[in-house]
């Protein structure tokens, strides 16, 4: 009924005094253990698809808000807010994927299935934007992003963990490590074009009488689109086997054993043996596997380290949205040429761009030389910093739109935030997301990778909510308040992650332990019989 996992999943890979078996779970063939292992042809079709992938959902985000207030004649705060509830389920959707592919198809099929809701939701934009007088327009047009939104949700935590399962671990863990790099340089290549070419298409193409031309842009990122669908579908052939675990057996089950020993824990009355236990979930030991149970402590205590940052992502998310309106009450030409005001955000991925390969080049060497090692959580505490500082260079540089003209602040004064935000990014989510990875039970990896997303997910609803409330009569003020709360969360984060490390270490020492004693009663048990 349950797999036995007998490997250390609970020890991050980022910790190299062990190996532990992450991506598939065939055994270790020791004797191999020193044969180089080529890159997986498999991962390219996954990143060029995930290229693809991003140019075209992120080029809707581009451009949607413009839209919505230019096009269609919707306010600032509407617009705002129907672009991070389009977000909010782009980051929500990856929960259900993630089950889908642990429980039931697998990440390739689960992908592969969810591409007909983003085509649909693609079709259905491109429809929108045509002067048709007997199309149901506003419904269509809010459908059309629901299911792109869906489609694009469901494939994130599913294409992520495809490519990890993609290398043979512990043999390939410098790979894996450097795979994670090579996603987000995909992910934020299509990011950086579409932040680019669809806001350039706009401005300097007509249709139906108009001088911008949605129709255009929507038609445009349709075919990108298409690119990344047939892509994906070139490499069926050279994705790996995926192993899937029966739903009776995997979710249901998790809940089970947790309801379980929340049962128990108010039944049962204080004793020697329960004083010991690092988890009340520890309860449910002898009912379900020991193994099982492990990996469910495991599971929750990660959630539990990153429950203090979607504010982050309300910040991150907020360059589609509040910056690109500040944008537009600023001088957009620079150096003599004309920028678009949702193109000044593409400075952004620019940014990360040349951030990344510079931290892995040259600031991890120097670190290393200088017998300095920057640890997974510090890393992302010193982004989470890094965005807060962000958001007091917006709200300075609003405040000085809103005492003066703003038509003549040069765009360039954009340079500070972003250039913190994009560092924040660099420094927290690369490793966040792989420590999240990582710590994953092997049959719960898309679910904890998808429960980062949820952190994503939360955080543009933050921004949804705190619009909504209008509590600002400034947008300046707006944006130091999300410099405070992105502070006060840090040091929550912080305080928490200062007790994980040992305790993580401490369970680690008393699951062994645990499952030692185990399997002494199962043979002793086997030897009476």
């Amino acid at each position: 009924m349950f797999k036995s996992n007998q490997s250390l999943e609970h020890i991050p890979i980022l910790e190299r005094q062990t190996c532990p078996k992450y991506g598939t779970n065939e055994p270790i063939d020791h004797e191999s253990a020193n044969t180089r292992y080529t890159y997986p042809k498999a991962v390219i079709f996954i990143l060029c698809s995930k290229f693809f992938e991003s140019f075209a959902a992120n080029g809707v985000r581009t451009v949607l808000a413009l839209y919505l207030k230019d096009s269609l004649n919707y306010s600032e705060d509407f617009s705002t807010s129907v672009l991070h509830v389009f977000n909010f389920f782009g980051q929500f959707c990856p929960i259900f994927g993630a089950i889908l592919a642990d429980n039931y198809f697998g990440n390739a099929r689960t992908i592969f299935y969810f591409f007909f809701f983003y085509a649909v939701g693609w079709i259905g934009m491109v429809f929108v934007t045509f002067p048709i007088g007997t199309i149901p327009f506003v419904p269509m047009l809010f459908s059309s992003l629901l299911l792109i939104s869906i489609g694009n949700g469901n494939i994130r935590a599913c294409i992520t963990s495809l490519g990890g399962h993609q290398f043979k671990l512990p043999e390939q863990t410098d790979a894996l490590n450097t795979y994670f790099s090579h996603y987000y340089f995909m992910y934020y290549m299509g990011i950086l074009l579409s932040k680019v070419v669809p806001p350039a298409i706009r401005a300097d193409t007509q249709c139906f009488g108009k001088d911008e031309c949605y129709a255009a842009v929507f038609g445009f990122l349709g075919t990108i689109f298409l690119c990344c669908w047939i892509i994906f579908l070139a490499g069926m052939s050279f994705y790996r086997k995926e192993e899937t675990v029966s739903g009776q057996q995997n979710i249901c089950q998790v809940v089970a054993c947790i309801w379980y020993a929340l049962v128990r824990k108010v039944k049962d009355r204080p004793t020697e043996s329960n004083r010991h236990r690092t988890s009340f979930l520890e309860a449910s030991i002898g009912v379900y596997p020991s193994h099982f149970v492990m990996d469910i402590i495991s599971f929750l205590r990660v959630i539990k380290l990153f429950m203090p940052l979607p504010i982050y992502w309300a910040l991150l998310a907020q360059q589609d949205s509040t910056w690109t309106f500040q944008a537009t009450q600023m001088n957009t030409t620079l150096l003599g040429v004309k920028i678009e005001p949702d193109q000044a955000k593409a400075l952004g991925p620019i940014i990360i761009l040349a951030l990344i390969p510079i931290w892995k080049k040259v600031v991890i060497p120097t670190f290393n030389k200088l017998n300095y090692r920057l640890e997974p959580l510090q890393s992302v505490a010193a982004g989470a910093i890094s965005a807060g500082l962000s958001f007091v260079c917006a709200g300075y540089l609003q405040y000085q739109i809103e005492r003066t003209n703003g038509q003549q602040i040069s765009i360039a004064w954009q340079f500070p935030q972003f250039f913190l935000l994009m560092l924040g990014e660099t420094l927290l989510s690369i490793p966040g997301l792989q420590y999240s990875y990582t710590k994953a039970p092997s049959t719960m990896k898309s679910v904890l990778t998808a429960a980062w997303f949820i952190n994503c997910a939360i955080g543009n609803l933050m921004v949804v909510i705190i619009t909504e409330l209008n509590l600002f009569q400034r947008q300046s003020n707006e944006f130091f308040f999300y410099a405070t709360f992105m502070f006060v969360c840090t040091i929550v984060f912080s305080y928490i992650a200062s007790f994980y490390e040992q305790e993580n270490r401490d369970a680690e020492v008393h699951n062994f332990n645990t499952k030692s004693q185990n399997v002494q009663v199962s043979r002793t048990s086997s030897e009476d019989v």
